[in-house]
């Protein structure tokens, strides 16, 4: 045990003598507020509406995934992802995420959200992961 220890102190050692430090993650800078889930198209796709707020200056990507297990137990789901300029103050933002071809549409039911809001400037990067439950309502 000792000697997987040392083994991997001295790659990490080794790895950031090569490559540097990596920046910083500075979460407690952005934020993300998820307000609900509305299906659209007979549940061809869901309006995911969530509050974002990340500092001025950034230019962040934000990916939007959701994942239903239906009441037929068929899978339902979808991943977006969209490129937000960051403002200092908290701004609405709506993600439709379309659901996978191969996979069946959407209910109005619980699913699994998680959402990923990376972000940097010229000198600090920030990541924000949510991941819950969320009720997907019909319109």
């Amino acid at each position: 045990m000792r000697r997987r220890i040392a083994v991997v102190s001295a790659l990490s050692a080794a790895m950031f003598s090569l490559f540097g430090a990596v920046p910083a993650l500075a979460a407690a800078d952005a934020e993300i507020d998820v307000l609900w889930a509305v299906r659209v198209a007979r549940g061809a796709a869901v309006d995911v509406s969530y509050g974002l707020s990340c500092p001025a200056g950034y230019n962040a990507t934000v990916t939007v995934t959701l994942n239903q297990v239906r009441n037929d137990g068929l899978r339902a789901s979808g991943t977006v992802t969209e490129d937000v300029t960051c403002t200092g103050a908290p701004f609405l933002e709506m993600a439709r995420v379309t659901a996978k071809i191969t996979g069946a549409p959407f209910q109005p039911r619980k699913a699994t959200l998680a959402i990923l809001a990376t972000g940097c400037d010229d000198q600090d990067c920030f990541a924000v992961p949510v991941n819950q439950e969320i009720q997907v309502q019909n319109l």
